[in-house]
């Protein structure tokens, strides 16, 4: 009695759907069996079983027990999933890296040249090609200042004595704290000592110094 009792529990038990937990299933990709590679059906239905997630098919009852006693020699079988391909990145700055004010300057330079016209590059050449070559043909006048001197790059005339500490607490280019993006730069411009928040600012602010050097003057 007690065990007619506790097989109707368990069958009861059993036959209780279960909600709210989902345990996918890959689906079996081959049309043979695992194990004797036999085609699927030829010997009737196939067995089917899953094994760790895996939806498996076997020809026959007598390949489940091959199955069973070495699983990972016949999972080899299985084509393997391919890994996505990682998308190619995109050519530009990292817009993330910035703060921004020179983010906003980066994306525009970017949809600029994203969408330049090469038809202006084009006649740029045909002027170029279509310029007088007679000036080429002419004699070079003589002259005795010294070459090596010209050639050298014009060097920045050196401050004499220590440079001036930055006197703001904040980014001389985009007004955020020094601190805002983890990587302030510091630098020094005519013996004057500059603070920026990020490595683009400095690009920023050697195209136009005297418009950020403004910010210093009085303090």
């Amino acid at each position: 009695m007690k065990h007619t009792i506790i097989t109707i529990l368990l069958a009861t038990l059993a036959s209780i759907p279960t909600f709210g937990v989902e345990n996918p299933v890959k689906p079996y990709p081959l049309d043979k069996c695992i194990v004797s590679d036999e085609k699927l059906g030829v010997e009737g239905k196939p067995v089917v079983f899953v094994h760790e997630g895996q939806e498996i098919k076997l020809c026959c009852q007598d390949c489940r027990k091959d199955f069973d006693a070495n699983p990972s020699k016949f999972l080899a079988k299985l084509p393997k999933a391919e890994a996505p391909k990682a998308e190619p990145k995109k050519a530009g700055m990292d817009h993330k890296m910035m703060c921004a004010c020179c983010a906003g300057d980066a994306k525009a330079a970017d949809g600029k040249a994203a969408g330049h016209d090469h038809s202006s590059a084009a006649k740029q050449d045909d002027k170029e090609k279509s310029k007088d070559h007679s000036s080429e043909a002419k004699e070079a006048k003589p002259h005795d200042h010294d070459h090596a001197a010209a050639a050298k790059p014009a060097e920045e005339k050196k401050a004499d004595g220590p440079a001036k500490p930055y006197p703001l607490k904040t980014c001389i280019v985009s007004d955020n704290d020094l601190d805002s993006m983890g990587e302030q730069a510091s630098f020094v411009y005519q013996g004057q000592t500059i603070k920026v928040c990020c490595k683009p600012c400095i690009a920023k602010f050697e195209k136009n110094p005297a418009k950020y050097l403004k910010k210093l003057e009085g303090k």
